[in-house]
């Protein structure tokens, strides 16, 4: 069975009103504790599952869930054990007439199931709803308790909605209620991962890269755009949960950054696939990428440009660390505005199509989308070292949200002529983007002379690399002007 559930994190101070407003609903309360199993290398985690006991009250159910398509589904298989004279061991023979399941706990665990053993616990006073509304119903359920291992423990505080029957928009249109009510923010992490890093003594998770994407040939232009918001989302939010929660490292910043450079791309270039879009959308993805703020790029200038200056003469040289605070991105990653947003573009990925006549024309509107942005970023070979400075680096952007594009369309084309292109448009992304890191250095160092005068070598040296690079550029967007492109 799928289930499809969002999950929400409520702060403290916010509980009591919630508990109120359920009660007065005539709401329902449980006990339920559980008993989480894996290998002591973690197998199950490491491929997105769980197997857990649970005694609900005085009934037991064994629970096996694994990872959905998506962040909203989930797959969930329950066997049912009632009252037991004694605590039950974890059976797994329980599945043995469930294909699905056994196939996907074999995958992962091998030969490795003899080694499954306790790992951790939760203990949680669940009180939940059932909200009923024209062919919609929404099981509310706030959980309140904590997730325990033998040394350590940590508070579960959670609001979860969970779709029984209806629509996902209904769903995510009625949690947005419930943002602006009690300040929840949107969590992807589950109990078995919380658990999970308990056990381990770490605060987060990595952090989560894109995904490959594999598309359908018969689907239309619309369905394809939202299969590529999906798979954007899929890498943003499990590093906005690290953000908010405020255990985050810079990698997550760098991959929640990366995402979002993702979908921008494609809302910008893939915009006329849809008409459900929402033109704001855009501006406030920008907005939410600029205040992540780009410590990544000066991370570049002491990883790649330093050590070439170091290399041609200068003395060793320090560049200070400019920390963003991870307190203000927490802030802004539960803020209601943001999870608004996010909200809004789950249910654009979500929602069905009224217009079935669309299918079979996707390859019609990626090619007219890719010339398009082909075109922008080769019509200017012929007199890029003419152009502003503001407009090469537009160049580069473009670059980068080509390469984006097609990867998101990967899977429809050869993959030889896919890589082929992607291979001659390698060495104009490298040199633009050295070109870019240039001026960056460039503006960093003005800043830093004041302090540190060795750092006049430094600039001289960028400054005088600069028409170098250009020429680079030029010359790189010349020879990829005469690519063959696949599409």
């Amino acid at each position: 069975m799928v289930e499809v559930e969002l999950k929400f994190q409520l702060p403290e101070s916010k509980k009591k009103t919630v508990q109120q407003y359920l009660k007065k609903h005539k709401a329902q309360y449980i006990h339920l504790q559980a008993k989480y199993y894996d290998t002591p290398d973690r197998l199950l985690a490491k491929n997105g599952m769980a197997l857990r006991l649970r005694k609900e009250n005085d009934l037991w159910v064994q629970t096996f869930k694994a990872a959905g398509q998506s962040h909203l589904h989930r797959v969930e298989e329950e066997v049912f054990l009632g009252k037991c004279d004694q605590e039950p061991d974890l059976n797994l023979e329980l599945y043995k007439d469930n294909k699905a399941v056994t196939d996907l706990i074999t995958q992962a665990l091998g030969s490795e199931v003899e080694k499954l053993s306790l790992q951790f616990e939760t203990d949680v006073q669940r009180t939940y709803h059932v909200f009923e509304a024209d062919d919609t119903a929404i099981e509310v359920c706030l959980d309140d308790g904590a997730v325990k291992t033998a040394t350590a423990q940590s508070k579960i505080c959670e609001v979860e909605f969970e779709l029984k029957q209806g629509a996902v928009k209904t769903l995510i249109q009625f949690a947005q209620q419930w943002i602006n009510r009690y300040e929840l923010w949107l969590d992807v992490r589950s109990k078995a991962e919380r658990g999970n890093l308990l056990a381990l003594g770490q605060a987060a998770s990595p952090a989560v890269h894109a995904k490959k994407l594999n598309l359908d040939k018969n689907i239309s232009a619309e369905q394809a755009l939202k299969k590529i918001v999906e798979n954007c989302l899929g890498q943003f939010l499990p590093n906005m949960a690290a953000i908010a929660d405020g255990v985050a490292e810079a990698e997550h910043i760098h991959q929640a950054r990366v995402s979002l450079r993702r979908l921008r791309s494609a809302l910008k270039h893939f915009s006329a696939w849809s008409d459900e879009l929402n033109p704001v959308w855009e501006e406030q993805i920008a907005e939410l990428f600029r205040q992540l703020g780009d410590t990544r790029d000066e991370d570049a200038i002491r990883t790649e440009i330093l050590p070439m200056i170091v290399q041609h003469g200068s003395p060793e040289l320090l560049l200070p660390i400019s920390e963003q605070p991870l307190k203000d991105l927490a802030t802004l990653f539960k803020s209601a505005d943001i999870i608004k947003l996010i909200l809004a573009l789950l249910a654009f990925a979500y929602s069905e199509e009224d217009d079935q006549n669309a299918k079979g024309k996707l390859k019609k509107y990626i090619g007219k989308s890719l010339d398009k942005l082909h075109h922008q970023v080769v019509s200017n070979a012929d007199h890029f070292t003419e152009l502003e400075v503001t407009e090469q680096h537009r160049t580069r952007k473009k670059a980068k949200q080509l390469r984006y594009c097609i990867e998101f369309i990967s899977s429809l084309y050869p993959r030889k002529n896919v890589q082929q292109f992607l291979k001659q448009l390698q060495p104009v992304q490298n040199t633009l983007g050295l070109y870019n890191d240039l001026f960056i250095a460039e503006d960093l160092f003005n800043k830093t002379i004041e302090h540190d005068p060795h750092f006049w070598f430094a600039l001289g040296w960028v400054k005088a690399k600069q028409p170098y690079l250009q020429n680079q550029s030029a010359e790189a967007l010349q020879k990829f002007k005469q690519a063959k492109t696949f599409w």
